[in-house]
């Protein structure tokens, strides 16, 4: 299973509908095609851009099979048996995230039935948002493993479930916890797209896409290889030289990509794109966030390269990181939601760590 940067497709989720086509756009500009998952007899709300995209095949429908809702089905049964309740973790008041009756295994429609009554006319439940998001969550991780393909959201409370499980659940109650040896890191990459990208025709975006081919390739490639080296360091100062070196790249080939891009757009505006590493000594993180007693703030450590400590990890946490391979990366694309043209400050950075501390703790 490749899943990791060096992929070139990735899966969207939770929605079937992409709540912003800007979104999809910037995102082309670092994957060459995005999936996602629809029921057959669902024909999505897309609009004239995004229908563009799947005209050009960088967006493709997903279909789901019997062995998809099967073993999607074992993994929610078996994720519900084990809770009192269900976690607040999976809630979200950003958008509506529906469940269509063909993405349930037959054994598990009378349950959600119960909870919802009859279906619509598109066929969709209508269920609490804590238990449609958690039964994606588990169908998005179904398809990214039976597929091969990474998963990206625009919706940090998914990207918060997913750094749960990518860690395997392995964080104490107390999120903070400076006496662990073991963290769970985010990279967060500040990438630039262009400014006026929502202007920009889809079939123009692609052009671009392509013309970025080679850097896209380079880009995922090279982040891919860092994350991997750095979660299996234990020496603090070849972890230094390897974030050392990590920074020589990712700014050079940042230049690449400014350089490409300014022939096609007159300014470039933020965007941030996280990736969970289970990583880090004590010592290190020593070094990286100051003191030990300021572990769980930012770092910056390259042009458009923050890290943070969002976690510690238990004990058992050090066979994770051991056994933590890039594949196994999920990512969350943040673009300001606003995109005007005099806008040039930094995006601001989500607490990741609060939402893991609710998640949890909820």
């Amino acid at each position: 299973m490749i899943n990791n940067f060096s992929s070139d497709s990735i899966l969207y989720y939770p929605t079937i509908e992409f709540q912003s086509e800007t979104w999809v756009k910037a995102a082309i500009t670092y994957w060459d095609k995005i999936y996602r998952i629809v029921p057959p007899s669902y024909i999505p709300r897309d609009s004239d851009e995004i229908k563009i995209g799947i005209s050009e095949g960088v967006i493709e429908n997903i279909n789901l099979t019997e062995e998809d809702l099967k073993e999607t089905a074992d993994k929610f049964e078996a994720y519900c048996n084990d809770l009192d309740w269900l976690p607040d973790g999976f809630e979200t008041s950003r958008f509506e995230v529906r469940l269509h009756d063909e993405k349930i295994d037959e054994r598990l429609k009378p349950y959600f039935k119960e909870f919802a009554g009859s279906m619509n006319k598109d066929g969709f439940y209508s269920v609490r948002p804590e238990i449609a998001n958690g039964y994606m969550f588990f169908l998005s991780d179904t398809i990214s493993k039976r597929r091969n393909l990474a998963r990206l959201s625009d919706n940090e409370d998914m990207f918060t479930a997913m750094t749960y499980f990518d860690a395997e659940g392995n964080f104490d109650d107390w999120i903070s916890d400076s006496e662990r040896e073991e963290h769970y890191t985010n990279l967060i990459l500040e990438n630039v797209i262009p400014g006026d990208i929502r202007s920009i025709r889809m079939d123009r975006i692609i052009e671009i896409g392509a013309k970025l081919k080679n850097y896209k390739e380079e880009f995922r490639e090279m982040t891919s290889e860092f994350a991997q080296n750095l979660s299996q360091i234990e020496d603090p100062k070849f972890a230094l030289k390897e974030l050392s070196k990590f920074k020589t790249n990712l700014e050079d080939s940042q230049l690449t990509r400014t350089e490409i891009l300014s022939g096609v757009c007159k300014n470039l505006l933020p965007s941030a794109l996280y990736v969970g590493i289970p990583t880090f000594t004590a010592s290190l993180v020593g070094n990286l966030f100051t003191t030990r007693d300021d572990l769980f703030g930012l770092v910056t450590f390259a042009s458009g390269a923050t890290m943070a400590s969002i976690a510690t990890l238990m004990d058992s946490g050090k066979e994770v990181r051991k056994n933590w391979k890039s594949k196994r990366s999920n990512y969350y694309l943040d673009i300001r939601k606003d995109l005007t043209a005099n806008e040039g400050g930094p995006i601001r950075f989500h607490n990741i760590q609060g939402r893991l501390d609710e998640f949890v703790n909820d």
